[in-house]
Formats: C-alpha cells, sequence, structure tokens
C-alpha cells in the first residue's frame, strides 16, 4: 500500500500574501496622514503639500475600508447586503470626486 507524502508548505515570513499587501497599504496610509498633519501644522499658510499628503491617506484609507468591507459582505448570503454595498461604494467614490472636478 502506497502511502501519501505529506507536502510541508511553510509560509516563509519573506513571502507577501494579500493579508500583507493590506497592512503594508494601512501602514502608508497613515503614514501620509501623519505627514500631512505635520506639513499643515509647519506651512499654516501653504498647505498644498500637507493637502496632497491627506488626499493620499484619506484615498487610501477609503479604499482599504471599501476592501475589507467587500470581504464581510461575501460571507454574507443575502442579496441586500451586496446592493446596499455596491451603492455604498457608488456614493462614496462619487461624492469624494466630485469636489476636485469643481
Amino acid at each position: 500500500m502506497a502511502q501519501k507524502q505529506k507536502s510541508t508548505t511553510t509560509k516563509t515570513s519573506g513571502s507577501w500574501g494579500f493579508q500583507k499587501i493590506l497592512d503594508f497599504v494601512a501602514y502608508i496610509g497613515i503614514a501620509c496622514i501623519a505627514i500631512a498633519l505635520i506639513f499643515n501644522l509647519i506651512f499654516q499658510k501653504n498647505v498644498n503639500v500637507g493637502n496632497a499628503f491627506r488626499i493620499i491617506g484619506d484615498s487610501i484609507a477609503y479604499i482599504l475600508a471599501m476592501i475589507m468591507a467587500a470581504f464581510w459582505v461575501k460571507r454574507k448570503r443575502h442579496i441586500a447586503w451586496l446592493i446596499c454595498y455596491i451603492i455604498f461604494v457608488v456614493v462614496i467614490i462619487v461624492m469624494y470626486i466630485i469636489p476636485y472636478c469643481l
């Protein structure tokens, strides 16, 4: 009788899985928000640089929230959760982009 050989796969600390990428992007997002707050404090009259970092940080935070919410919705079985999620995401994207277009 042939024995099945167990394949041992171990995750190395250097591998980049989806969770590690999300964690890193979240880290970059909070770094941008922190830098924006510091620049806005230092350059109170010229907040363009601070605003640029704030926009980047806010965008990353919104995107991460949408991704994490998508995983939550994916676990739900009722279609209403998905419909509401799609509506919420579209509203956030539209309302976030509109001020920059005006």
